[in-house]
């Protein structure tokens, strides 16, 4: 690893490190995570991290950008080290994660918005967040009320219940207003991926009462 990727490779300069964090002061679940800034001295903390997986999540951060960054979210057990090391090489950390297969029919993925009276969560149904982010594939949009968690409005196909949306809902209750909270609904249980901001929401808030 160069001299200046070194410099570089402290946690408070990577946003989506942070969010993760910031995931686990709040007590949320999130999938088991290592995050990786150099990677001669954390090598042990890898093997450790692979040890009987034969698949596992790599991701990356960049500092001060939130730009793509490389990523293989089925990586084999043989290949993990080695793009590990590419992605440190390029000036990324790389967020090792606990891999979570896709299976049709158990998985329902999307976003928690709040609001500051209400919440809107969006679900993209089967597949991968990044089909919702990138590609705007939603398929149900509801909005419950932020004191009663009452549904208020609902558009698209029900994936799931309006009461089980309900509990993943209250999960935004701590946050200040236009934060957006990614989280993936398995049959296994919750886990969420991400917090981050969206100032734009608050033409949601703008005298609107629809979506």
């Amino acid at each position: 690893m160069t001299v200046m990727t070194a410099r570089f490779m402290k946690s408070d300069k990577f946003a989506k490190i942070e969010s993760i964090k910031e995931l686990r002061e709040y007590g949320l679940p999130v999938p088991e995570t290592v995050f990786i800034f150099n990677f001669a001295k954390q090598e042990k903390e890898i093997d450790k991290f692979l040890r009987g997986k034969k698949f596992v999540s790599v991701r990356s951060d960049k500092a001060g950008s939130t730009d793509y960054c490389p990523h293989m979210l089925r990586c084999p057990h043989s290949k993990a080290k080695g793009f590990i090391k590419t992605v440190i090489e390029g000036g990324c950390a790389a967020v090792l994660q606990k891999y979570t297969p896709l299976k049709k029919g158990e998985i329902v993925s999307g976003n928690i918005l709040a609001l500051e009276n209400r919440i809107l969560v969006e679900l993209m149904g089967v597949g991968p967040l990044v089909w919702l982010t990138r590609k705007g594939e939603v398929a149900e949009q509801v909005i419950f009320d932020k004191k009663s968690l009452k549904e208020t409005g609902h558009f698209g196909k029900r994936l799931i219940s309006s009461s089980k949306l309900a509990k993943i809902a209250r999960y935004a209750l701590p946050l200040a207003p236009y934060r957006v909270l990614e989280f993936t609904l398995r049959t296994d249980g919750l886990c969420f991926w991400q917090i981050k901001d969206d100032p734009t929401a608050k033409r949601l808030d703008n005298g609107s009462k629809s979506i």
